[in-house]
């Protein structure tokens, strides 16, 4: 799938977001997004194919939980990507990766390519 993955990025500090996407694209992926609201990336797992994603759990006065569960229930993989502690997921999300912040370049590819394996 590398290469032609198309991963959708949930974040919503626009350099952090920026970071991580021209980090992806380096690696040979497709980025969607970067995104900063659930609304929008719930528009964009709707409008566009979506092999992965990224969640940051804490988005302005939201969090991605909402997303979360959209692509649980349409079976695209995820992680999340966070500097905050996991103990804000529920118990049917428990299982999922999560990548603290910051990340390098080098950690997040591997962590995507991880995900497009499974």
């Amino acid at each position: 799938m590398r290469g032609r993955a198309r991963v959708l990025i949930v974040e919503d500090e626009w350099l952090i977001a920026e970071d991580h996407a021209a980090s992806l694209r380096e690696a040979g992926y497709q980025v969607v997004g970067p995104v900063p609201s659930v609304k929008t990336a719930l528009q964009a797992i709707e409008k566009q194919e979506i092999d992965l994603a990224l969640l940051d759990i804490q988005l302005r006065n939201e969090t991605s939980l909402p997303v979360a569960e959209r692509l649980n229930a349409k079976g695209v993989p995820f992680a999340f990507l966070t500097g905050y502690s996991d103990e804000k997921l529920p118990p049917d999300l428990k299982d999922r990766e999560v990548i603290p912040k910051p990340v390098d370049a080098a950690f997040l590819a591997a962590a995507v390519a991880r995900l497009c394996k499974d």
